[in-house]
């Protein structure tokens, strides 16, 4: 009997068209499952998204949507979502993946690997990156969320459009979460608040991955925010789903490049 991730790992190289052949993404992809990529052109960066964070949280869409081993070889690629069935956190950055879990002690586990399925997730390629200055008040996560778009029109790139970023620093503060499911029950969103275990860092080097858009909340943001962030340190020894943020004095902002 063939698995439901050899079936969407198989999905993702049938289709020779020029659309799918970019997404490497085909027929069979639409008949094992409902939901499907979306692909978005920016100024600079290919974006797609697939499943949404709603469906899974409220509906128990809990399986994978999409096979990471199918992004392995893709080049500057960055991402951000769940790990299948709510076990753990999933953070690309420049093709780097981290795949953050709690461990039986409570700690953070991450392993550097594509070995797994994701419900719902956001993605791009980035090949170039501008960096821009963040001002001295510009240090939560809401004045973040705030500057994105303003800086991403400074820059000539699209804001209404479905937006990656990064940002790079010594941060003072990172107060994040892994979502750590145990079981097979039933998934809802007072469930979902009770598997997210929160960890914090102070004064630690990390790379922000985010996505920021004004129109799917839901989808790939969270219901509340037009922005949703993950972290990676250098060492790639921890990584997670951002809560809360104080940004260091040395943080900068990059975007992508608006002309080649």
């Amino acid at each position: 009997m063939i698995s439901r991730r050899q079936l969407l790992r198989s999905s993702l190289t049938v289709c020779s068209c020029a659309t799918c052949g970019v997404l490497e993404i085909g027929a069979l992809a639409y008949s094992a499952r409902a939901d499907s990529p979306t692909a978005i052109k920016g100024i600079g960066y290919d974006l797609w998204f697939i499943g949404a964070q709603r469906e899974t949280i409220m509906n128990g869409k809990l399986a994978a949507a999409l096979d990471l081993r199918t992004l392995a070889s893709r080049p500057h690629l960055y991402g951000i979502g769940p790990i299948e069935q709510l076990r753990g956190e999933v953070t690309i950055a420049n093709s780097r993946p981290a795949l953050a879990r709690v461990a039986s002690d409570g700690t953070v586990k991450v392993t550097p690997s594509f070995e797994t399925g994701v419900p719902f997730f956001v993605w791009a390629e980035v090949p170039l990156w501008h960096q821009v200055p963040i001002p001295a008040g510009v240090r939560s996560f809401e004045e973040l969320e705030s500057f994105v778009p303003k800086a991403a029109a400074a820059a000539g790139l699209d804001a209404d459009k479905p937006l990656p970023f990064l940002v790079d620093g010594r941060e003072r503060l990172i107060e994040f979460h892994i979502v750590n499911r145990i079981g097979d029950g039933p998934h809802n969103m007072e469930m979902h608040k009770k598997i997210q275990v929160p960890f914090e860092l102070e004064k630690a080097e990390a790379t922000i991955v985010g996505f920021h858009s004004t129109k799917h909340r839901g989808t790939f943001t969270p219901g509340d925010s037009n922005i949703h962030v993950h972290f990676q340190t250098p060492d790639n020894m921890k990584s997670g789903h951002i809560q809360k943020l104080q940004l260091g004095g040395d943080a900068v902002l990059s975007l992508p490049v608006s002309t080649a």
